[in-house]
């Protein structure tokens, strides 16, 4: 009978989580082929031999790269801000201040820069993983945001849900030097050091310390190679941190607008709920999630989540997933037959512009001043020489035809495949920027619009786990401003507004918590309008086609506004001082 995943994970559940992902579909190579082409790695051992004994030199014909940076491109272009939302209007300044505070972390925590990484680890090879979690030196800000390689997580198989909101585990594997190791878990020093010396150093059977010698007998029936998680060459142990749910039974309380809480004895607002009768108990069966740390088949570390949320600290990216096997792959899987028959195609364009056809006949060469291996050999150079026999039978004896009727075909072919890169990623020319046969800038922008729509699901998806990080960020700093009072600092054009939270005020009714985060009811969404210098360019020109057909007195209201889209030094507030000019007052 197989071990079941419960609190404090055991050994046998671990293992079996272990097989489970050695009999995963093996993906990861193709999604390693299909990063290898996007790099320009893309020639075989037996396409250099083609290229060799073709007398090619070595051919750079990589048009997957630029067709991908396209697709990168367009997110960079068109990125957006988060902004938080309330459920209930009264709530509205609270959301305006964890707006103000989550575009602060946004932006210190390089979340930006770790999405768009996960989102070319996507695009590329399927799925890309971003990390949300707390920095653990104190000298760096509070909160981490990073990408993490695809190679480096495993997830349960069985899941199906795109935020892995179902599976029973995700696992991240990663290579530490031992010394830091030992350190990073001082009280299982000895356990790591038994291990790398392959226990020569310790007799585990002389003594009472019967911790040493399970852990001895754990290894030794593990079942698999040290190498696994000892690499003595580098002096560094690859650890496992793994999370995993279990499930127990629980109580939550039924809130009068359909939502549901935990349930927890120790919380003063949920026993005057309760005895208010304001809401219900209700028994169910509940999913936890912990963390244990693992090296190899020994347990280091195995605690309740320490995350304010019910998610893993890791967020997949996914591109698109295969109907059976749930496989993730990107936009180069389709796009490697075109590039290979690109590569062939090039080879066989040089063979025919090189390919000569000689007739000669038995007595036309003086084979005393050159044979027949020798004029095959030299005859397609530039300078090559023939000396012909002067007595031979047939002055037409020596014919030399070269074929290339086939190269114009077989370059159009080519560049039929070149197309269907770019076609097989929904990637039209004009988002290359390259000559289309459109001739109006209306079609031009039908043909980029068209191209955003074929990259729909994967933008979406993109979109989708990008609230998720949001969403991880709100919920770290919703738990630390629970701390006590806090103020923050929201800016108003020209003017700052100050929005405290947790504090307490005197009201007709007594007591109250002004903006209290705890029972504030609010969501991340993403911003309509990019926030990109060139979005806000493209935003000027429209502004100001419009200021200019504007009449006179329409310009002094519009023209302020066009000033804030610009780059320049203090916008805002010489936008101000232009409306106090006009007489408009200042914007509040």
């Amino acid at each position: 009978m197989q071990a079941a995943i419960t609190a404090d994970i055991s050994v046998d559940a671990y293992d079996r989580i272990c097989r489970d992902i050695r009999e995963q579909p093996k993906w990861r190579g193709d999604a390693d082929i299909d990063c290898d082409y996007y790099d320009g790695a893309q020639t075989s051992v037996e396409v250099i031999q083609r290229l060799k004994e073709a007398g090619i030199p070595p051919q750079d014909s990589n048009l997957i790269k630029p067709t991908i940076n396209a697709v990168l491109g367009l997110e960079a272009r068109s990125r957006t801000d988060y902004k938080v939302t309330a459920d209930d209007e009264s709530q509205a300044e609270i959301a305006e201040g964890l707006s103000a505070r989550i575009k602060e972390v946004e932006t210190e925590s390089c979340a930006d820069r770790a999405m768009a990484d996960a989102y070319s680890s996507m695009i590329r090879g399927g799925v890309g993983w971003v990390e949300v979690s707390r920095e653990f030196d104190p000298l760096r800000y509070p909160y981490r945001v990073r990408d993490v390689h695809r190679n480096d997580i495993y997830w349960d198989w069985a899941s199906r849900e795109p935020d892995l909101s179902d599976a029973r585990y995700l696992r991240r594997d990663k290579w530490l030097d031992r010394i830091q190791a030992a350190q990073m878990f001082p009280e299982h020093s000895d356990l790591i050091q038994n291990s790398w010396s392959g226990w020569n150093n310790l007799d585990v059977y002389d003594g009472s310390d019967t911790r040493m010698a399970r852990a001895y007998e754990v290894e030794q029936t593990w079942g698999r190679n040290q190498d696994d998680y000892l690499n003595r060459n580098s002096g560094m142990v690859r650890l496992s941190e793994l999370w995993y749910r279990h499930h127990e039974e629980g109580y939550v309380l039924l809130l009068p607008n359909a939502k549901a809480v935990d349930y927890r004895e120790d919380n003063p607002y949920h026993q005057a709920a309760l005895a208010q009768g304001r809401v219900q108990v209700q028994k169910s069966l509940l999913a936890r999630m912990r963390v244990s740390i693992w090296l190899g088949p020994h347990k280091l570390m195995d605690v309740p989540s320490p995350l304010p949320h019910k998610d893993f600290p890791y967020v997949p990216f996914w591109c698109f997933r295969k109907d059976r096997s749930r496989a993730p792959y990107g936009l180069v899987r389709d796009m490697r037959g075109p590039q290979d028959q690109i590569i062939d195609l090039d080879i066989l364009l040089y063979e025919v512009l090189n390919s000569v056809k000689v007739e000669v006949d038995n007595d036309a060469l003086d084979l005393n001043q050159n044979t027949y291996q020798e004029v095959a050999q030299n005859i397609s150079s530039l300078r090559s020489m023939t000396v012909l026999n002067a007595n031979r039978r047939n002055a037409n004896g020596f014919r030399v035809t070269r074929e290339h009727q086939l190269a114009a075909q077989v370059f159009q072919l080519m560049l039929e495949r070149k197309r269907r890169i770019e076609e097989v990623g929904g990637i039209y020319r004009a988002m290359l920027g390259a000559d289309t046969a459109a001739s109006s800038g209306v079609a031009i922008n039908s043909l980029v619009e068209q191209g955003s729509t074929v990259l729909g699901e994967p933008n979406d998806n993109f979109r989708y786990a990008r609230r998720m990080v949001g969403q991880q960020l709100l919920a770290f700093i919703k738990a630390d401003m629970l701390a006590g009072e806090t103020a923050v600092v929201v800016k108003q054009g020209a003017r700052h507004k100050t929005i405290y939270f947790n504090r307490p005020v005197m009201t007709e009714a007594g007591m109250a918590i002004e903006n209290d985060v705890a029972a504030a009811q609010v969501k991340v969404v993403l911003e309509d309008v990019p926030s990109t210098p060139s979005f806000r360019a493209q935003q000027l020109r429209a502004f100001t086609q419009i200021a200019q057909a504007a009449p006179p007195q329409y310009q002094a209201v519009l023209y302020p506004a066009m000033l804030e889209l610009t780059d320049i030094p203090n916008r805002h507030e010489v936008a101000d001082q232009l409306r106090q000019v006009a007489g408009m007052g200042v914007k509040e």
